[in-house]
């Protein structure tokens, strides 16, 4: 074969009418890695061609396999993640199937034998093949039989002859590769039982799109396989789909289940509504990649510009993870050694090699604590999370698509937490729409993202979330204060609460945390704070009564209690309160109780599902020192090497919450609470007063090298302060198992590393 081929035939209808529809340059083989920088490197046309008469996307240049896959350098079970996904796919396969012991299980493209391993260990006979010499070898001294060839019908003719049918042939990610795909397919007609199997995994088309996951094109993919294509090609070559269904590996794959044409398993309704999804989607007009490449563009242009300001500021940036696809986007965006000091992979195999292309040196995991960087640029974007926890020490990430982003490692961990500790009352969420106003404020970023991390790891049907806010402190974001969210299930509208909310389509929850909670803000904006609360919370709970919502959540405050009668700290939440209606707080005071009364009257006369957090002086990360509270106001002093200053004699006293257990309890309190009550959310431990606090944070943060100042009140900040505030957590504890697990101290470990390696 020569050493490339332009392709003028769809290899799915065998039709000639071809539309090139991306290009993305020439590149070197993906996985050709560079051993001696000397020698010269091949580089190939990387384009795309849309078949008018079927509606298939493949490759227009097919390069030679045994110059891509002789030599191949990929091994599959350096993931974690990929062992795991392959141990699930083969039980699922034997359950569903019902398998009996020694049915012979056939794995193209076997790679080290990651799938036919727990095959093996369920009492499987198991045969891999797959032409790369060495790792084929690997597999077998591993104790799976690998046959390093390129299958054909000869070969699956051969197999059958000497070891009978098989009961199942699978082909995961490698589908893609296949130039012959007739004589692939023909090949798994001949080798399969009558009763057989064929399971596919490939990138799935849809996704790609959807997600931006352009690098996930590359000479070895040759094929993009939407449902309706697969199902053409297997038709044509007497086979049929019967089963399909969606995995995350890669981004996003499909799962194709086939048999022989006229086999005893039914034909399931997924296949018709994927197909049904990807025609509605319009994957079968041209028109749509044209729009993707524009797409790809602006993702080039906003990494580079992102790539560069940190370079300028003198920032270390390396990579993490040398995938195929990682090279793809290297190339294509000419990022290279100017910009990534170093990539690091977890592949011996690729350690000490150079990039293809771009020849960025690849290291160890070692290599990362020798020269520590400022950024770790994730090319193995679909393993992000595993590495971020891998990589603990470090606490900035770069994402590249499905558009780049700073990922924080504090945030993401907080978001998991929160996640985690809300998976079962969360069910209630799943397809519903939640209403969020002030959903750009600190905790409102918080309860966004809480619900998007819910989506992409527990939630069968994502939550939909329509975010409100003015932003009229000027700290937050047009989207989210604490990360960006690329999601098509979160909308941000900038909106004023004063004014009524109208929106069209239904709302499940609706959580009303606009308002200015910081003492400086409102003492500087008194009357849009009573605006702000008063209006904000009538005009959500009007829409709750005309939605029927299943749940409104209420935020109110601790200062409704006001400076509390010594006899009542802890405080319960039948304290009636004790604050002033003309002093400076009272705005935001006042305000809140209006709030409450207010909610507590729609629930009486409209039955209205309210239910009332008052949290207890909330911090961590998302808190900038412009917020002006006492905690980020004394990191961000520390931070700049200022004194940290006390109001007065620093004898008043809170308690902290940290945001995950905030989070969490409101949450608990949306989902699980009783209707028409209220509930205290805070930390009732660690009461402590401001001297000591400014004491601890100059020790623990700082390591004892901040100073600590009495000073007199400024004018901006608000008289008549509480001397004394401590929730009595006994209700939420109670009725919802509500409980605070992080310290003090480890919360302003957590706020600060935030602060300090976000510049905020």
């Amino acid at each position: 074969m020569e050493t490339v081929t332009a392709k003028s035939v769809c290899r799915v209808c065998t039709g000639k009418n071809l539309q090139k529809v991306l290009s993305l340059g020439s590149t070197p083989p993906a996985n050709a890695f560079v051993k001696d920088l000397k020698q010269p490197e091949q580089f190939f046309p990387l384009e795309l061609s849309f078949c008018n008469d079927c509606g298939f996307v493949q490759l227009t240049h097919v390069v030679s396999p045994e110059l891509l896959f002789k030599d191949y350098v990929y091994v599959s079970s350096t993931s974690p993640v990929f062992v795991e996904h392959f141990r699930d796919l083969a039980a699922a396969v034997i359950n569903r199937f019902k398998l009996p012991q020694n049915s012979l299980v056939v794995d193209v493209g076997s790679n080290d034998g990651v799938l036919l391993r727990p095959f093996k260990d369920k009492g499987m006979k198991v045969l891999g093949i797959d032409p790369a010499e060495k790792i084929a070898a690997m597999a077998a001294k591993g104790g799976i039989e690998t046959l390093p060839v390129f299958f054909n019908p000869a070969v699956a003719k051969d197999i059958a002859k000497t070891r009978g049918k098989a009961k199942v042939v699978t082909a995961t990610s490698v589908f893609s590769h296949v130039d012959d795909l007739d004589g692939f397919v023909t090949g798994v007609r001949e080798l399969l039982a009558g009763d057989g199997v064929f399971v596919i995994e490939v990138y799935y088309l849809y996704e790609l799109l959807e997600k931006n996951l352009f690098d996930t094109i590359y000479h070895e993919h040759l094929s993009y396989f939407t449902a309706a294509t697969v199902s053409k090609l297997l038709k044509r070559l007497g086979m049929e789909v019967f089963d399909v269904e969606e995995t995350d590996t890669h981004g996003g794959s499909l799962r194709v289940f086939a048999q022989k044409s006229g086999g005893t398993n039914k034909i399931e309704a997924s296949v018709g509504k994927f197909t049904a999804m990807e025609a509605a989607k319009k994957l079968s007009d041209a028109a749509t990649y044209v729009e993707f490449s524009k797409k790809i563009e602006n993702n080039k242009q906003k990494l580079k510009e992102l790539l560069h300001e940190l370079k300028s500021k003198g920032k270390r940036i390396v990579g993490y993870g040398a995938p195929a696809k990682g090279n793809t986007l290297l190339n294509y965006f000419g990022i290279g050694p100017e910009t990534l000091d170093y990539i690091v992979d977890d592949s011996p195999w690729k350690q000490g090699l150079y990039t293809p292309g771009t020849h960025i040196p690849v290291v160890s995991f070692d290599e990362l604590q020798k020269r520590r960087p400022d950024y770790i640029l994730i090319l193995a974007w679909n393993f992000a999370e595993s590495i971020m926890k891998k990589c603990a020490g470090f606490s900035s990430f770069i994402i590249p698509v499905p558009k780049p982003q700073i990922l924080n490692i504090i945030v993401e961990q907080d978001l998991n937490t929160i996640a985690e500790a809300i998976k079962k009352e969360a069910k209630l969420l799943e397809g519903k729409t939640v209403l969020i106003t002030g959903g750009s404020g600190f905790i409102g970023s918080y309860m966004v993202a809480a619900i998007d991390m819910l989506n992409r790891k527990y939630l069968a049907k994502p939550c939909r979330v329509i975010s409100l806010d003015i932003y009229i402190t000027g700290q937050s974001s047009r989207t989210n204060l604490i990360k960006e969210i690329d999601s098509e299930h979160i909308r941000y509208i900038k909106h004023d609460v004063r004014t009524p909310i109208e929106l069209d389509g239904p709302v499940d929850y609706i959580i009303s945390a606009a308002g200015v909670a910081s003492p400086v803000y409102y003492k500087r904006y008194p009357i849009e704070t009573i605006e702000g609360t008063i209006f904000g919370i009538k005009n959500a709970l009007e829409m709750a009564r005309q939605k029927g919502v299943s749940g409104l959540l209420y935020f109110s405050s601790s200062e409704i209690y006001g400076d509390p009668d010594p006899n009542f700290i802890p405080t319960p939440e039948t304290y009636k309160g004790n604050v002033s209606s003309i002093g400076e707080r009272s705005c935001y005071d006042e305000s809140k109780r209006i709030g409450e009364t207010m909610c507590r009257a729609f629930f009486t006369v409209h039955k209205v599902p309210v239910r009332i957090v008052r949290p207890f002086n909330v911090y961590g990360p998302g808190m900038k020192s412009t917020d002006y509270r006492v905690i980020p106001t004394m990191l961000s002093r520390g931070l700049h090497g200022s004194e940290l200053t006390v109001h007065d004699k620093g004898s008043q006293t809170r308690t902290f919450c940290y945001i995950t257990d905030a989070v969490t309890g409101f949450f608990k309190v949306l989902l699980k609470g009783r209707d028409g009550e209220v509930y205290n959310v805070g930390n009732d431990a660690e009461e402590i007063n401001m001297l000591a606090l400014a004491e601890k944070i100059a020790e623990t943060v700082f390591g004892g090298k901040a100073r600590v100042k009495l000073i007199s009140y400024p004018d901006n900040y608000p008289q008549d302060e509480p001397r004394r505030r401590c929730p009595d957590l006994s209700k939420i504890k109670k009725e919802l198992g509500y409980m605070q697990k992080i310290s003090l101290k480890e919360g302003l470990q957590r706020a600060f590393a935030w602060m300090r390696d976000t510049g905020s």
